[in-house]
């Protein structure tokens, strides 16, 4: 598995790459023109993200429009709509908030802070599975 993490805390993506470091190789961007650079790139060289995590709430462009050109990229691109699978994460649970998410092309919202057990269902659920260390 391959994720990025689209994070502008430092403390929020070390802990999400550490949880997530048993599922795949993580990378991390700390703002949205780096993540889009990020996404295109790992296309370019074929080795597409399997999923996203990615906060709402960054300075320049916010989680949401990172979203909405991910999924204009897809569609134009792949022909096709919600390949990469994407976690939006944020501290605003806000019925409205959410709901505008999953309205932009989300599979999953999570509540931050981040917690290791509901990762670990949030990642069964989306049949994800720990490598095996050889």
């Amino acid at each position: 598995m391959k994720c990025l993490i689209i994070e502008d805390n430092r403390q929020n993506y070390e802990m999400l790459q550490l949880m997530l470091a048993k599922y795949g190789l993580c990378d991390i961007a700390e703002n949205g023109t780096e993540a889009l650079e990020m996404f295109y790139q790992a296309h370019g060289e074929e080795e597409p993200y399997d999923i996203i995590f990615l906060d709402i709430l960054m300075p320049g462009i916010d989680g949401n429009e990172v979203l909405r050109k991910i999924r204009k990229w897809e569609k134009s691109k792949l022909r096709q709509v919600n390949k990469v699978q994407v976690v939006m994460a944020s501290s605003k649970t806000d019925t409205d908030t959410i709901i505008s998410s999953y309205d932009d092309g989300c599979q999953h919202f999570f509540m931050k802070p981040y917690d290791k057990d509901e990762l670990v269902e949030l990642m069964q659920k989306m049949e994800f599975k720990k490598e095996e260390i050889v």
